[in-house]
């Protein structure tokens, strides 16, 4: 049974977290509803995309490197497991020295928490880099995950000073403090990944045939247009260049823009979204802030009609 809201107060189904479970609906609903994030979130969004540009200026291959482009791979999450992992030893061997009473457990706990800082400031730099290209929602959790990562880096870098100079103490209490804080930080990044797609390769789950499958009549393709069709399940988009068919994924890899609403220039589509680029011939990333290459199609004509069989998994 449901019951409809009152036509004024009535939200975007996108602006609606799931019911179910509870716990998840009580957090987003909390997070999400905090509107004053995006006061924050605007200017610095706009700083951001003009610090990196446009996919051709100098400036955007710092932010390919950033987004991880060259590593095929996002590189935000390769990063994140530094911090977690070492702030997590740094916990154990604090509750170790305790009972050991032993210098070199606590340098241990102090090593692991310099390593964790490291980590977490290269975290902070790829993921605010992720999050310039987020929207809506996504956009409010991503900043509220990245506030807390950063007072969390800032209280990690305190607790530190403490322990090396010598009030050890209060520098274990500070850092627990922000260990506590990471579980809830983290779990915020959970949910822009797992449950909202941010940063996962958008074409992993779409299927295909491995064989050819007619897709439209061959004198219907247009000379250099990117046209949509479908093939056995899976969007592709075919380009015409001369006496050569392309086809590869028509949905970006990145957060799913439709590719054969961009453009094509010199063998290479660009998403309309958020100027990614691929290479018509085998769908390998030209342009960030995709990761993830394009599935490719093998191509032919049959009695009239283009074929296209799936090379390839996303």
């Amino acid at each position: 049974m449901t019951t409809e809201m009152i036509p004024g107060e009535q939200k975007s189904w996108s602006e609606t977290p799931p019911s179910n479970p509870p716990i998840r609906f009580a957090i987003a609903s909390v997070v999400e509803n905090q509107t004053w994030l995006d006061s924050l979130a605007t200017p610095l969004q706009n700083w951001l995309l003009k610090l990196f540009g446009q996919p051709e200026d100098p400036n955007r291959v710092v932010k390919n490197i950033l987004n991880g482009t060259w590593l095929g791979h996002a590189l935000h999450p390769v990063l994140t497991d530094i911090p977690i992992g070492a702030w997590s030893c740094t916990v154990v061997l604090d509750i170790a020295s305790f009972s050991a009473e032993s210098n070199g457990i606590a340098q241990g706990a102090d090593i692991a928490m310099a390593l964790g800082v490291l980590g977490a400031t290269g975290a902070a730099v790829t993921g605010l880099t992720d999050w310039s290209d987020l929207d809506g929602t996504d956009r409010r959790v991503g900043l509220m995950h990245g506030l807390l990562n950063s007072g969390i880096l800032l209280t990690n870098v305190g607790s530190l000073v403490l322990r090396l100079t010598g009030r050890r103490r209060a520098g274990i209490t500070l850092s627990t403090i922000g260990y506590l804080a990471s579980l809830f930080s983290a779990y915020l990044g959970g949910e822009l990944s797992f449950a909202k797609g941010i940063g996962v390769n958008h074409d992993a789950w779409e299927g295909g045939s491995d064989d050819y499958v007619p897709v439209m009549n061959m004198e219907d393709l247009e000379e250099g247009k990117l046209t949509r069709v479908d093939a056995a399940g899976i969007p592709a988009v075919l380009y015409k260049q001369g006496g050569t068919i392309y086809a590869i994924g028509a949905v970006c890899t990145h957060l799913a823009g439709p590719l054969d609403e961009g453009t094509c220039e010199n063998g290479e589509v660009t998403c309309p979204w958020h100027g990614s680029r691929f290479r018509m011939s085998d769908g390998a990333v030209v342009n960030g802030p995709a990761v993830y290459a394009q599935p490719t199609f093998a191509v032919r004509v049959h009695n009239g009609k283009i074929e296209l069989r799936r090379l390839d998994h996303a």
